[in-house]
C-alpha cells in the first residue's frame, strides 16, 4: 500500500533512522508558522501541487489501491484566501457512465455522504441554537429520554447525565443503531422518532460512562436529529451556504443526523469555506467548534464535535525533515458503496473534499484523502514559508528613533519569523542567550472576521507575540524525534507568551501581501521597511 510521509504519526520517530523526521528545535505555539494573507491561487507550490495530484492518482491505480474500473469519485480544493475551488479532478471508470444520471460527473452532482452527515447536523444546531448548547442536558429537549427507572450503569444509558455537546462529540456510550434494527426486525414502518427514543431509554445498553472517552455513535447522532427536529424544515439553515443541492433526504426520516444526508462538491465546498470564513457562526463560535474534545489511541488521532482531528508534523522547509504540528479538521463517511470525506486546514486556510461511489468506494477515501492531504497542505505550508521569505522578512527601522532597528529572517528548518536582530537607541534589546521567533496570534485590527486571516487585497494590521528561548534549546522528547526524555517534553513556550504585558507584541501593517511597517505594543514605537 502506498503510505504519504504527510501523515507521519508521532510515535514511529524514534526509530534510529538517519532519515526520521525530527521536530524542530524551536518549540512554537499551535496554530500557523505564518500569516496566511496572500492569493495562494498564485503560489508556485500550488501550481505544482495540481500538476503532481495526477500523477499520485496514477501511482494509485497502478499500486491497487485504488479500483480504475470500479470507482467514480470527484475531488475539489479550496481556498479562504480566493473563496473558490482552486482544483478539481474526476474519473468515471470504463462503463460506470450509466451511474452517473446527468451524463456527465462535475462539482455539482449529488451523492451520499453518510456520515458527513452528521457535520451538517452539528453545524445547523450551532447555529441556531448557539454553542452554549452543548452545555445544556439532551433531557431539556427529548424530556421522555427522563425516564429511565433505572440506576445500574451496567443495564442502561442515565440520560439526565448526558448533554448536547456529549452527543456532538461522541462522548455518550450511547453506541449504533443496529440493536435498534433488530428491535423492530428491519420494518422501516416502526422506525419511528418515538419507538427510536423508547428504544434508547429503555432497551440500550451503554458503551461507556459519560465523557470519559469518544466511541462512534451512530445512535447518538440519531438522538441530536430528534432535537433539531423543529428547526429541520428551515430550510435556509443549510441554503445560506449557498448549497443549492443539499438536501435531507427521507429514505428513513429518522436517520437524517445522523448519515442521510445527499450533496456535492460544490455544496461541500460552500460548507467548508463558510466555517473557515465564519459565514454562518460567529469567529469565536467557529473557534470554540474547532477544538479537540477527547483523544483517541492515537496520538496522532483526536476527537471533536464531531470533527476527526488528525494531529500531523508537517516539514516546515521542502529540503529538510523538521517539523511542526498542524491540525487537520476531518469529517468522513460512508454509505457502503458511498463515501465522501470534507478535510479542513484552518492554519492554511485550505480545505479539500472527496466524493466517491463505487464496490470499493469504502476503502479507495482513505488512499484518496491521504492523497490530496499529502500533496495539497504540504503545498500551502511551503506557499506560506516562500510568502514570508518574499514578503515578510527584512531590515526595518524606526524613523523616530536613531539605532532603533529590527530585522527579521527566516531559518530553513525552523517555524516562525526569526527576529535576527533587535536594537532600540544603538542598544541591543536581545540578549545573546536568548532566541525570540514571532508567530500569528489570529488577532486582526478592526475586524473579528475569520476572512481577515485569509484577506490578501488592501491594507491590514495583524498581531504577532514575540516566544523567548534560553540557549541552548533543550532537546526535543524522544516521542518527538529528539534526544531528550522519553515521555516528557521540557520546552514551556506557551507558558511564557504575553507573561510580562504587552513587551513581546507586535503590530504587523500588511499592504497587498507584503509587510510594510511593524509597530511594538508597549512602546509604540514604529519601524518601516528598507527597501533593497
Amino acid at each position: 500500500m502506498q503510505h504519504f510521509m504527510l501523515f507521519w504519526p508521532l510515535l514511529v520517530l524514534t526509530c534510529g533512522s538517519a532519515s526520521r523526521i525530527v521536530a524542530s528545535d524551536q518549540v512554537p505555539l499551535l496554530g500557523p508558522s505564518f500569516i496566511s494573507n496572500f492569493n495562494s491561487s498564485k503560489s508556485g507550490d500550488i501550481n505544482e501541487a495540481k500538476l503532481k495530484l495526477p500523477d499520485v492518482i496514477e501511482d494509485l491505480f497502478s499500486s491497487g489501491d485504488l479500483n480504475r474500473i470500479d470507482l467514480i469519485f470527484a475531488v475539489d480544493v479550496f481556498s479562504a484566501s480566493t473563496n473558490e475551488s482552486i482544483y478539481s479532478y474526476y474519473h468515471v471508470g470504463e462503463g460506470q457512465e450509466y451511474a452517473l444520471t446527468e451524463g456527465t460527473l462535475d462539482d455539482q452532482t449529488v451523492s451520499r455522504i453518510g456520515s458527513v452527515s452528521k457535520l451538517f447536523t452539528a453545524h445547523v444546531i450551532i447555529a441556531r441554537a448557539g454553542i452554549e448548547v452543548f452545555s445544556h442536558p439532551v433531557t431539556r429537549y427529548l424530556p421522555e429520554l427522563a425516564r429511565n427507572l433505572s440506576n445500574d450503569s451496567l443495564q442502561k444509558i442515565n440520560w439526565k447525565d448526558i448533554s448536547v455537546g456529549t452527543l456532538i462529540s461522541q462522548q455518550a456510550g450511547s453506541g449504533g443503531t443496529g440493536g435498534f434494527f433488530e428491535y423492530t426486525g428491519g420494518d422501516e414502518d416502526k422506525q419511528t422518532p418515538q419507538a427510536f427514543l423508547e428504544y434508547m431509554r429503555d432497551q440500550q445498553r451503554p458503551v461507556i460512562p459519560p465523557s470519559w472517552n469518544a466511541v462512534y455513535s451512530d445512535g447518538g447522532f440519531v438522538v441530536l436529529g430528534q432535537t433539531m427536529a423543529p428547526v429541520e424544515s428551515d430550510a435556509n439553515v443549510i441554503n445560506r451556504s449557498s448549497q443549492a443541492n443539499s438536501s435531507w433526504a427521507y429514505d428513513i426520516p429518522l436517520y437524517t443526523g445522523t448519515g442521510s444526508v445527499y450533496t456535492s462538491l460544490a455544496d461541500l465546498r460552500a460548507t467548508g469555506l463558510s466555517i473557515l470564513n465564519s459565514e454562518l457562526l460567529s469567529p469565536i463560535t467557529t473557534r470554540e467548534w474547532m477544538k479537540p474534545h477527547s483523544g483517541t489511541g492515537s496520538v496522532v488521532k483526536l476527537v471533536g464535535a464531531p470533527w476527526e482531528i488528525t494531529r500531523l508534523m508537517i516539514p516546515v522547509n521542502p529540503a529538510l525533515n523538521r517539523t511542526r504540528v498542524c491540525d487537520i479538521y476531518i469529517k468522513s463517511g460512508g454509505n457502503v458503496d458511498y463515501t465522501s470525506v470534507i478535510a479542513l486546514s484552518p492554519d492554511h486556510g485550505l480545505g479539500f473534499s472527496i466524493l466517491v461511489a463505487g464496490f470499493t468506494a469504502s476503502h479507495a477515501r482513505w488512499p484518496l484523502r491521504d492523497a490530496l492531504g499529502e500533496t495539497f497542505v504540504r503545498a500551502a505550508e511551503y506557499a506560506a514559508v516562500k510568502n514570508a521569505q518574499d514578503n515578510l522578512s527584512g531590515i526595518f527601522v524606526s524613523n523616530s528613533s536613531e539605532g532603533t532597528n529590527i530585522t527579521l529572517t527566516m531559518d530553513e528548518d525552523q517555524p516562525g519569523l526569526q527576529i535576527k536582530s533587535f536594537y532600540i537607541s544603538g542598544e541591543d534589546a536581545l540578549e545573546n542567550s536568548i532566541a525570540a521567533r514571532l508567530y500569528p496570534t489570529r488577532l486582526y485590527s478592526g475586524t473579528t472576521s475569520s476572512a481577515s486571516l485569509y484577506k490578501f487585497n488592501g491594507t491590514s494590521l495583524n498581531a504577532h507575540r514575540m516566544v523567548f528561548s534560553e540557549l541552548p534549546l533543550p532537546p526535543r522528547a524522544a516521542v518527538e524525534g529528539g534526544d531528550g526524555g522519553n515521555l516528557f517534553d521540557h520546552s514551556f513556550a506557551w507558558m511564557g507568551v504575553g507573561l510580562l504585558g504587552a513587551g513581546d507584541g507586535f503590530i504587523f501593517e500588511i499592504v497587498n501581501e507584503r509587510l510594510m511597517s511593524i509597530q511594538t505594543l508597549d512602546s509604540e514605537l514604529v519601524f518601516h521597511r528598507v527597501e533593497s
